[in-house]
Formats: structure tokens, C-alpha cells, sequence
């Protein structure tokens, strides 16, 4: 088995996806211990031809081509299927890794068969993000949550920011939901809750662009504050396995701010708009109901804000 297999789906990245995919070569392992899997998400840029063009110069590096957009959720489910390490590295194609941190982080992981482990970032032409200092190994729900209340959301930013062991993931069921913006929170927020081993270590192993024609820097549209009220009504669902009180206050908090936020976006759409917004609500609203007061329900709801 392969140690490590790392998925990178793209769509629309020409710009960026060599440099990507040149770090993830820069590496101090062999390239024989682990694969690169690129998801063309039906791109309809000069991507596809870049990967072709690179799989002459490396070997383990693997192309599977949708034939309809899933968009990110479904391009990493499409990756993980295909996937034969032993741990997964979701990576966004717009990123890079940091040079030689590989094998650091595989033998972390490895020495104590660790369902996750997480690192630092640095945000390119801004800071480094560092999480917490090296920690013991911890349940996930205690990593999230346990002497650190205010930076538990922090851990959530984003699907590349640690490895999983693909075993764990397959066991867990855990799946990116499709067809949807902002997948990654609720995804993250359910394999920390279910997570046995989990550690932190402190290496810059990732590089985070900021993009500012993806999708959380673009303009706010109605379609992108449904599938934001998607995501919460998603994380409230996850409630039930929650174990630790604080945990499930905070949670519940985070939930109750973020639809209060979206409340107030709500009010600033035409009526053409809020019909719009109401066409892309996927889950069952109800589930917002303990979260918020009875106005913010029925704008989350039906769209109603004139009473605001």
C-alpha cells in the first residue's frame, strides 16, 4: 500500500495548477511511496491539457475526468474512491505544499496510526496561521474544544489543513456532500467528532492562496447564502453525537451567529432574489429553529425580512 495519496481536484485553475502540482513533487520521500490524483471537475480552461502534460514528467501522477461538474465535494468523493494510500491529503489546486514536509508528516502520523493530523499554514502575502503548540494525542472532540473555546472554529478552516487516515474515513462513512458550495465545515466538524487519534504538530506544511475570484472571496449572491444556511443546518444536524457540554454550546453559538449574519444579508435582496435563494435551500430548515429567535427563522425560512 501506498503511504500517502493526495487529492487535488481543479476546476478553472490554469494559472496555478503546475505550481501545485510541482510542490507536490518537491518532496523528500520517494515519489513510489504515495500518488497525486487530480479531478478535472469538467474544467473549462487549459487545466486538463496541464496535467496531461505533467503525468509525462511524473509517473504516480493519476487523471480522472468527470463527466458532469460535482463541483469541490464531489471531485475529493471521486478521489478518495480511487484513492490506495493509507492517508488522504485533500489539496486545493489553487495551494501549495511546503517543500520536504512530507516525510515529517507521514511518520508523525504514522508512528501512532493517527486518525488525523493537523498542522500550520502560511497565508501567502499575509501571516502564518499557527493552531496551538504540539499536542499529546487526543479524542477529536476534546482536540476541538477542551482549554481552547475561542479558536475551536479556526481548526475547521479548510479540508487541506491536515491528513486522514483513509481506513478511518471509509469506516466513518465520511463523504463530501455534492453539488454545493462550502462543504468543508460540516465535513471536518464530523471526522473530528468520531476521531479517536487526533494530534497537532507545528510545521508550516501548507501554503494558502488567497484567491479572490473563488468561491468564499467572490460577492455574496442568493445562491451562495442558501448554500451557507445548507452548511449550518448540516453542522446543527451533527449535534446529536456531540458528547461535551461546552462543545455543544459553542456549536450551537456559531450556528446562531452565522444565521443571524445571514438574516441581515437576506434583507439587502430584491424580491427576484429571495425567490432565488428559496430554490437553493437543500435541508430541511426546521432544524435552525433551537438556534435562533422566531424572526430569524422565518427570514431563514421563507425570506420574510420586512419585519426586521
Amino acid at each position: 500500500m501506498l503511504r500517502l495519496s493526495i487529492i487535488v481536484p481543479f476546476y478553472n485553475v490554469e494559472k496555478y495548477i503546475e505550481e501545485c502540482i510541482r510542490t507536490l513533487y518537491d518532496q523528500d520521500i520517494p515519489q513510489e511511496e504515495y500518488e497525486v490524483i487530480c479531478v478535472d471537475d469538467c474544467s473549462p480552461d487549459g487545466s486538463r491539457a496541464i496535467v496531461e502534460r505533467l503525468q509525462k514528467e511524473y509517473p504516480t501522477l493519476r487523471l480522472i475526468c468527470h463527466e458532469r461538474n460535482k463541483k469541490l465535494g464531489g471531485a475529493r468523493n471521486t478521489g478518495l474512491k480511487a484513492a490506495n494510500g493509507q492517508y488522504i491529503w485533500f489539496v486545493d489546486s489553487d495551494d501549495t505544499i511546503s517543500p520536504n514536509v512530507l516525510k515529517t508528516v507521514l511518520i508523525s502520523a504514522e508512528k501512532s496510526g493517527l486518525d488525523i493530523l493537523q498542522f500550520d499554514y502560511h497565508r501567502a502575502n499575509s501571516f502564518c496561521q499557527i493552531l496551538e503548540p504540539d499536542r499529546e494525542i487526543q479524542v477529536g472532540e476534546n482536540y476541538l474544544f477542551e482549554n481552547n473555546s475561542q479558536k475551536w472554529y479556526d481548526k475547521l478552516s479548510g479540508a487541506w489543513l491536515q491528513i486522514f487516515r483513509r481506513e478511518f474515513l471509509c469506516k466513518n462513512e465520511l463523504q463530501f456532500v455534492e453539488d454545493v458550495m462550502f462543504e468543508d465545515t460540516d465535513y471536518l466538524l464530523h471526522a473530528f467528532l468520531v476521531a479517536q487519534k487526533v494530534q497537532h504538530i507545528s510545521i508550516y506544511a501548507y501554503n494558502y492562496r488567497v484567491n479572490e475570484s473563488s468561491v468564499t472571496k467572490s460577492p455574496m449572491t442568493p445562491i451562495k447564502i442558501a448554500w451557507r444556511v445548507n452548511l449550518l443546518v448540516r453542522c446543527g444536524q451533527l449535534i446529536e453525537i456531540v458528547t461535551m457540554p461546552n462543545a455543544h454550546y459553542l456549536i450551537s453559538q456559531m450556528i446562531s451567529q452565522s444565521l443571524s449574519s445571514l438574516r441581515n444579508s437576506l434583507k439587502h435582496l430584491t424580491l427576484i432574489q429571495k425567490l432565488e435563494y428559496q430554490r437553493n435551500l437543500l435541508a430541511n430548515i426546521n432544524t435552525c429553529k433551537p438556534f435562533v429567535n422566531w424572526r430569524t427563522w422565518l427570514a431563514i425560512r421563507y425570506g420574510i425580512t420586512w419585519f426586521i
